[in-house]
């Protein structure tokens, strides 16, 4: 496997864990999340937000590692939104 593909992995158990252990309890699975309702443009607009919010938070570089978890959650769901507009 190519460092790419290890680094990608490693990563993908970081948001994995996040989704997991943080945002499920939190705020449910779907289809019973506010996720599921969101439009692409509401996921994007999310997306904007904590790409802004890097480097600028308070909180320093572990808030901006969690914003990166985040957003990759997001790519993840507008990622699925794409591909079901692609099936109909």
């Amino acid at each position: 496997m190519s460092n790419r593909g290890k680094e990608w992995e490693k990563f993908n158990d970081i948001v994995k864990d996040h989704i997991e252990n943080y945002t499920i309890p939190q705020y449910g699975d779907m289809p019973n999340d506010q996720m599921t309702t969101a439009s692409l443009d509401d996921i994007k607009h999310d997306i904007q937000r904590y790409l802004n919010r890097m480097g600028r938070n308070a909180r320093g570089l572990e808030q901006a590692l969690r914003d990166m978890v985040k957003v990759a959650h997001y790519a993840c769901i507008a990622y699925n939104k794409i591909v079901e507009k692609v099936k109909e």
